[in-house]
């Protein structure tokens, strides 16, 4: 049953190897002392920078990109969307330790930028209406949006290209503007869940998987490790509960694994026969 999960698009990159990292995140400058303001410049002089990784990173050309996403560390270490992408790298390196570390580092980024846009609100020198509109348009583009492209783009599925269009876990733009652009987004924490579950650490990838489907009740990779995991650990019946919920949501999966859970006689299903 562990090579169901591994199971990938025909499009997707295999890579082997690994990559060396030059910038590590210890020896990095922590831009949580700097003052709110400083930080939310620092994101958007840097964001070009990071497109540019994404650009490489979608052209297949690892480290490329993970030169530019470092370059953009050197400025704000806590670059969430440049974390991001070494993770990914990481992910496809199988390095998966070191991968962990920069999606958690992807995590805190966002957190860090979101601490600094609520207290940037109370600060007598406030961001401009231009600059706040930049910073806005940069979480929408990239904290969301330009990681579902990369990931379109690398996997070329239906559902990916679903997902890139609608764009339905990104950063809330309507309603109240004065709401944190800087949410986590469901792609941070899917490749988390992913990489706890290379790890084997399945009590807390399922908790990352519960994450995503709360923002993202279709997302195919999650809804298929998370049924795995209850399948795996004997939990059957919260397997077959999600299999309905994967039904409702037209998502497919993969059908060994829907198969096994399938033909598990639970008790109640034992005394249900003739």
């Amino acid at each position: 049953m562990r090579g169901i999960m591994k199971k990938r698009s025909a499009n997707r990159i295999l890579c082997l190897g690994l990559l060396f990292i030059p910038v590590m995140l210890t020896g990095q400058k922590n831009a949580a002392g700097d003052n709110n303001l400083e930080i939310l410049r620092k994101l958007h002089s840097t964001q070009a920078i990071v497109n540019k990784g994404l650009e490489l990173l979608t052209a297949r050309d690892l480290a490329g990109a993970a030169r530019e996403f470092n370059r953009a560390l050197e400025t704000l270490p806590e670059n969430p969307n440049a974390c991001y992408g070494m993770a990914y790298i990481g992910n496809q390196k199988r390095e998966i330790a070191q991968a962990l570390i920069w999606i958690e580092q992807a995590e805190k980024g966002c957190l860090l930028l979101q601490q600094a846009w609520e207290k940037q609100k109370t600060n007598p020198f406030k961001l401009s209406k231009e600059d706040e509109g930049r910073l806005r348009e940069i979480a929408a583009q990239t904290v969301g949006g330009s990681v579902d492209l990369m990931n379109c783009v690398l996997n070329n599925t239906a559902y990916e290209m679903k997902r890139t269009g609608v764009n339905s876990n990104a950063v809330p733009l309507k309603g109240n503007t004065d709401n944190s652009p800087f949410v986590v987004p469901a792609e941070f924490l899917s490749l988390h869940g992913n990489l706890l579950f290379k790890l084997k650490r399945f009590p807390e990838a399922e908790a990352k998987y519960l994450e995503v489907l709360a923002i993202d009740p279709g997302h195919e990779r999650c809804l298929n490790n998370l049924i795995n995991i209850y399948f795996i650990s004997g939990r059957i019946e919260p397997a077959r509960r999600w299999l309905e919920k994967a039904g409702q949501q037209k998502v497919k999966i993969n059908p060994g694994l829907e198969k096994a859970v399938r033909q598990i006689q639970t008790p109640e299903k034992s005394r249900e026969k003739p």
